[in-house]
């Protein structure tokens, strides 16, 4: 049985007919009663699902503005600009904050080029309706799994049409809003495969017809009352702000118009600060979820930000003109997609939420949401407490959507974890001397006893290298055992030191030491004098008997089998250091003498080739790379960078791994600017007309400048964003082409500046991103894709209705987003940036008699130290830098990376397989990758470590299992004692 028919059954009420039996009325209401999912009781998900289902494109009309309109509280988490910095924005909300950047990116570029041609004779170069639809389709198109909707509202009398020949100059709409939805072409008629394609785009004009959206009455209009009507200027200094762009212009290649940028200011979105609380004071709100009836009549949030221009606009009382309000743009999402946390509220999900809590974890575990689900249920994972572990037979941790499908049954016997038992501590021991992990930002303590007297060294990471050098360490004259009895130290330390195999080299250097210190007379207190010059001699007759070389002995390291037993048995049982010296003279004789017999047999032997073992999961060689890796990034600064030779500014591309899917709302924002010139290039033409309507006619250049200029401010993870045309073939607006154009924009210090790159001596034609581009769709234009609008316009001037459009529907080819490419990184030192970067790279194009033709590309740069990489296993043929350098014990654990820290050694963690348990009691259930780098360094470094420690352990059967195989193996005992013959 289904959740929605269980719900149904659940919520039957039994009729009693006449005649019905009293005993069939009752075993019909037993039998709604008990159902294998009764356990399942009705939460807020099911109330605001049952809400949502109750609207629908028939009867949305009917229903009142209360009835299509959730609360506000069901979608939380909300992204606000003043706290895009000082929070981790995980992918559960990467989707919010794209619909919250495009609309503060089309808020900038309409304020900007609204007043930036506020002047009569810029009129007719303003954009027009060509330009407010096919900006919109490619909001949409650009992000078919994000975007539902992309619109632009105008206040009462706001909108200057320069667009209607019957409308005269300084005249204004009474309302103009073109409002652009994806639609559903499953029933197209050159849709063969009836499936939803997301290419397709429908525009309407809402302040045509009999409606009014600016009418409290209008029932989807949550976005207009927040700055609209903007009659008052008491808010003024709070909900605008000045920003200030420098420009410089370039009309020959090669040379530009000034040296200096050209000032330019103009009103915008506000900017508040991260201490600001005033919500009237935020550049972008959300509206709480409604369903958009009569458009694309899905359920829908929205977010909207507001559009400044000077109004009135054309007047000879300047005084009067005041900066106002005079449009929202609006970006809608459909519901449905939208991340909910199920979980309770907490410090990672904080409220209000109305969704929260309706996970169905038991006690023993704890909720963990998953990303990618939208609001469907399932969306969590159950995972055992600490100081629990899960069954030994299932993969961690629980998955929701098992769970919400489970009965009453599996419920009840499923789902559950055992407690751990003997769990043990992670020893921690303080003010020992501090440690960092190299390529981590941070630095973290090493743990140890306070005096420096009581520190003693352990393992270094090479176990090969660590038998006599712990022992010995008071022959080598480390400090830490001054002051102290030396000779009952070191008994001790003997004693408790379990060998491993020695290295000739450490031996014969030990040797060496003791001579040493036996010169400074420091060994005449604590041993012997016969013992040492016995031990001096010994090895001294024997090394000139046998003068072999180091190579020798280290080419021979590990034959150590043949003494190891020995070794291990007389330092343990040692009471005086005269036995231990002993069992060192005895050591170096043996492996010297079978390392000459080995080394001079073996020269006459040919060399045969042996098969190399497989790689372990961790590889030494790439974790030597990493660190190369992070020392050339770091030795790279805004401050040497015009002396470095050009290979030390790019890194290899497969630093760059994972870019594609964490800088993807990056990347399309460069992609939605491609999209919107393919679709003008191919569709305007610079004369046409159609009726009383004017056509787009040619693209401005203060056009492309606002266009890269709100790309950059309004993301501000976008360090730099460009678009860059090939050889004439952008038009100027006398008709002319000009030999190159490539408007960039870039933001330094704060503030935000545009060049027109054909200025500058060396070309962009010339880079390697710019040609690569060229050369791959010069000729090739496979994988592009055919993308629609349905252009519904205002029939007259006054909006009396809609109507098609004169070309139905307006159809373009693009490029998508996996046709894109990235850069490899490279550091751009231009006195602007000034940072290692990721250039994404996307076509644009445009039509030469009918033929699709490369016009260009547009780009975005993104910082790389925003980068998240991925030090987990992987197979060869991942190009990933950072792949392989995990320190988790892969016997017990697996990696996963974890999210959040940014371009940082250690950001994963090791889980515990499949059958293990985590076995340390410190309130967590998983290792974190940063504990292990830093304990991995301190072993390397001979200071207290926890680094073997930090591992699973085999879970074992629960006591009362034990004691079931007991009972069961007595009574096997007990028949076959009984009944021998059975």
């Amino acid at each position: 049985m289904s959740r929605r028919s269980h719900l149904i059954v659940q919520h039957l009420t039994v009729v009693v007919f006449p005649g019905m039996t009293l005993a069939l009325a009752i075993f019909l209401l037993g039998a709604q009663a008990k159902t294998k999912f009764t356990w399942m009781a009705v939460d807020r998900y099911d109330e605001i699902i049952a809400h949502m289902d109750s609207v629908n494109a028939k009867n949305c009309r009917a229903k009142s503005k209360e009835q299509l309109t959730l609360r506000k509280d069901v979608v939380s988490q909300l992204p606000y600009f003043n706290t895009l910095l000082s929070k981790t924005w995980y992918r559960n909300r990467s989707s919010l904050v794209h619909i919250h950047n495009m609309a503060l990116n089309r808020a900038f570029f309409y304020s900007y080029i609204l007043q930036r041609m506020n002047t009569s004779s810029n009129f007719a170069k303003q954009p027009g309706w060509v330009y407010f639809y096919y900006s919109a389709t490619a909001d949409i198109n650009a992000n078919p799994k994000v975007l539902n909707g992309s619109s632009l509202f105008f206040d009462n009398h706001c909108h200057y049409p320069n667009w209607y020949t019957t409308v005269p100059f300084n005249k204004t709409l009474p309302l103009f809003g073109p409002k652009l939805y994806r639609w559903d072409d499953t029933s197209d008629q050159d849709n063969l495969l009836r499936e939803p394609t997301r290419q397709v785009v429908q525009g309407v004009d809402l302040g045509a017809g009999h409606s009014n959206y600016t009418d409290r009455r209008f029932k989807m209009n949550p976005w207009y009352s927040n700055w609209m009507p903007d009659l008052i200027g008491n808010m003024d200094s709070l909900t605008k702000f000045t920003y200030y762009v420098g420009i410089r212009h370039s009309n020959v290649t090669g040379q530009f118009e000034r040296d200096s940028f050209e000032d330019f200011h103009f009103f915008g979105p506000a900017s508040p600060s991260a201490s600001e609380s005033d919500p009237r004071s935020l550049p972008v709100e959300f509206t709480a979820p409604y369903f958009d009836c009569g458009g694309a009549n899905k359920w829908v949030v929205s977010s909207f930000s507001p559009v400044i221009d000077f109004m009135p606009r054309y007047s000879n009382y300047t005084h009067l003109r005041r900066q106002r309000v005079v449009a929202v743009a609006v970006m809608d999402i459909h519901l449905m997609e939208v991340d909910f946390n199920p979980c309770g509220l907490s410090a990672g999900n904080p409220g209000p939420s109305y969704l929260s809590g309706v996970n169905r974890c038991k006690k023993m575990t704890l909720c963990k949401h998953k990303a990618g689900y939208g609001l469907r249920r399932g969306s969590y994972t159950c995972a055992c407490v600490p100081g629990t572990r899960y069954p030994w037979y299932l993969e961690m941790p629980f998955d929701g959507e098992d769970i919400e499908r489970a009965t009453d049954y599996e419920y009840e016997n499923s789902f559950s974890c055992t407690k751990v038992q003997m769990g043990q501590v992670l020893p921690v021991i303080d003010n020992l001397p501090g440690s960092s992990i190299e390529g981590s930002e941070a630095s973290f303590g090493s743990g140890g006893m306070g005096a420096a007297n009581e520190q003693r060294k352990q393992r270094s990471a090479d176990d090969r290298t660590e038998n006599y050098a712990n022992v010995g360490s008071v022959y080598l004259g480390d400090s830490d055992f001054q002051g102290r009895n030396e000779s009952y130290t070191l008994n001790k330390d003997l004693q408790g030191y379990i060998a491993h195999e020695p290295t000739v080299q450490e031996i014969v250097t030990l040797a060496d030491h003791i001579r040493d210190l036996k010169k400074q007379n420091i060994l005449q207190t604590m041993l012997p004098q016969d013992v040492t010059v016995d031990f001096l001699t010994s090895r001294d007759d024997h090394r000139d008997r046998n003068s072999v070389g180091f190579q020798i002995e280290m080419f021979y390291q590990k034959d150590v089998n043949g003494h190891k037993q020995l070794s291990q048995k007389l330092l343990r049982s040692s009471n005086n250091i005269t036995l231990t010296l002993e069992a060192i003279k005895d050591s170096v004789t043996q492996i010297r003498s079978r390392h000459i017999q080995r080394f001079e047999s073996s020269r006459s032997k040919p060399q045969v080739k042996r098969r190399r073992k497989r790689a372990s999961v961790y590889d030494d060689q790439a974790i030597d790379r990493m660190l190369r890796l992070l020392r050339q990034k770091s030795s790279v600064t805004p401050d040497n960078c015009h002396s470095l030779p050009n290979h030390r500014l790019d890194l290899p591309g497969d630093v760059a791994y994972g870019a594609s899917s964490q800088f993807e709302s990056e990347g399309r924002t460069a992609l939605r600017l491609a999209h919107f010139l393919s679709m003008y290039l191919q569709n305007v033409m610079p004369d046409e007309n159609f009726g009383n309507l004017r056509g787009g006619g040619i693209l401005h250049i203060d056009q492309m400048f606002a266009e890269v200029l709100a790309n950059v401010m309004g993301n501000y993870k976008i360090y730099s964003s460009g678009i860059f045309f090939d050889r004439y073939t952008f038009q100027d607006q006398d008709r002319s082409f000009r030999e190159l154009f490539g408007p960039e924009a870039f933001r330094y210090k704060g503030s935000f500046y545009a060049v027109n790159t054909a200025g500058y001596s060396k070309q962009y034609i010339e880079q390697d991103w710019f040609s690569m581009a060229k050369s791959r769709f010069s000729t090739n234009t496979m994988g592009t894709k055919v993308y629609k609008l349905r252009a519904y316009l205002r029939s007259d001037s006054n909006g009396s209705s809609t109507a098609k459009h004169e070309h139905f529907p307006v159809t373009y080819k693009a490029a998508t987003y996996e046709l894109g490419f990235w850069t490899r990184p490279y550091f751009r030192c231009d006195g602007y940036v000034n940072a290692w970067v990721l250039k994404y790279v996307v076509p644009f194009f445009g039509v030469n008699r009918r033929k699709l033709e490369f016009r260009g590309v547009t780009t975005v740069e993104v910082p790389l130290n925003l980068l998240e990489i991925n030090q987990c296993p992987m197979s060869f043929n991942v190009p990933n830098a950072f792949k392989n350098t995990a320190r988790c014990d892969y016997f017990s654990t697996k990696c996963v990376p974890l999210a959040g820290f940014p371009f940082m050694r250690g950001a994963y963690r090791c889980n515990c397989r499949l059958g293990f348990e985590y076995w340390h009691s410190d309130g967590k259930f998983w290792i974190e990758g940063s504990l292990l780098e830093l304990e991995y360094e301190k072993k390397k470094a001979g200071l207290f470590s926890r680094f073997d420690l930090l591992n699973c352990r085999a879970s074992v059967a629960s006591g009362r299992v034990e004691l079931q195989n007991i009972y069961f193996l007595a009574c096997l005992l007990l028949t076959w004692v009984l009944h021998p013959k059975l």
